[in-house]
């Protein structure tokens, strides 16, 4: 169903999602952006997108109260759910992240480019970073030139003989994006922490970005940008519970590792995918035995009950 203003109840929560993300992405700081370009192609590219039904944005249908005006009375009035899935949320960043690639005279150009053009450019952009990601040599001699304790350190070394980095240097970064195939060398990534998975030959296998003022992870990523492959999994599992023990909170890619999404941050739903030797901690059981069993999933089970009564048999 196409979706427009007229039938969709709450459009303006549509745009205050996708605003949030932008926000999230220091959108405004890219170079060239003229402030309002990048944001611009969102609300009137890809919000068209979404109504020409070319992105599924989760909507169902709206349950009239009496009071509301009587256009949201038709049997075509659609509800957006009020948060964007993990899917569109990570689109939305890596549209990003190929923008902050883009010179200033070509991301000037960009209101009219429509979100299919764009789609494609990100696809081509994806490809050509992967065809650079998988020159182990080129990575082995690019590694050489950084220097220990200058342009990176090591912050922690696991029993496998992996050992988490962090990325001290504009040099790391670059490094980085080159041996991993993603943009995390681009000028967006200037002012976030940057850590990354170093086997014992010091190559890269996942990169985190995440924000030590806020105490934020955004970005848990494997080559390519994609999830990170099963073997390093436990790793990142570690990291993520090790960090959230400390404070952080997990904003992006946690659906990789078996956690849930509610109110734009990730948990842990069942203890079942975290460490035995962790389980009993209180920080972790407090969502797992009190808030998802007695908040998150009833309303769920709400939800679900709520669309079942709409659902009329022929």
């Amino acid at each position: 169903m196409l979706i427009t203003e007229a039938n969709l109840s709450n459009f303006e929560e549509l745009l205050s999602a996708i605003n949030k993300v932008l926000d999230s992405r220091n959108v405004p700081a890219y170079s060239g952006s003229e402030t309002n370009k990048v944001r611009n192609w969102f609300t009137k590219k890809y919000v068209q997108a979404i109504k020409d039904d070319e992105i599924n944005i989760g909507t169902q249908p709206h349950k009239y109260k009496d009071g509301e005006p009587e256009w949201m009375n038709k049997p075509d009035v659609m509800d957006f759910t009020g948060e964007l899935s993990s899917d569109v949320v990570d689109e939305i960043a890596h549209i990003i992240d190929y923008f902050a690639t883009l010179e200033p005279n070509d991301l000037r150009k960009i209101d009219r480019e429509p979100y299919k053009i764009i789609k494609q450019k990100v696809a081509e952009w994806d490809r050509e970073m992967k065809s650079t990601s998988n020159d182990q040599r080129n990575e082995d001699n690019l590694k050489k030139q950084l220097v220990p304790n200058v342009d990176y350190k090591v912050v922690e070394t696991l029993p496998s003989g992996l050992k988490w980095v962090k990325l001290i240097t504009p040099k790391s970064k670059d490094v980085e994006g080159d041996s991993m195939g993603h943009c995390v060398a681009n000028d967006a990534y200037e002012t976030e922490d940057i850590y990354s998975l170093w086997d014992n030959k010091n190559r890269s296998h996942v990169t985190i970005e995440a924000n030590d003022r806020n105490k934020t992870i955004k970005q848990i990523k494997g080559k390519g940008n994609r999830s990170p492959v099963e073997k390093y999994i436990s790793a990142c599992v570690d990291y993520i519970i090790k960090s959230i023990l400390n404070g952080y909170t997990i904003v992006g890619d946690g659906q990789f590792f078996g956690m849930v999404k509610y109110n734009n941050e990730f948990h842990f739903d069942t203890l079942e995918d975290v460490p035995e030797k962790y389980r009993d901690n209180p920080k972790l059981r407090k969502w797992s035995d009190q808030i998802y069993p007695t908040v998150v999933y009833p309303r769920q089970q709400k939800a679900i009950s709520d669309l079942m009564k709409r659902i009329v048999i022929a």
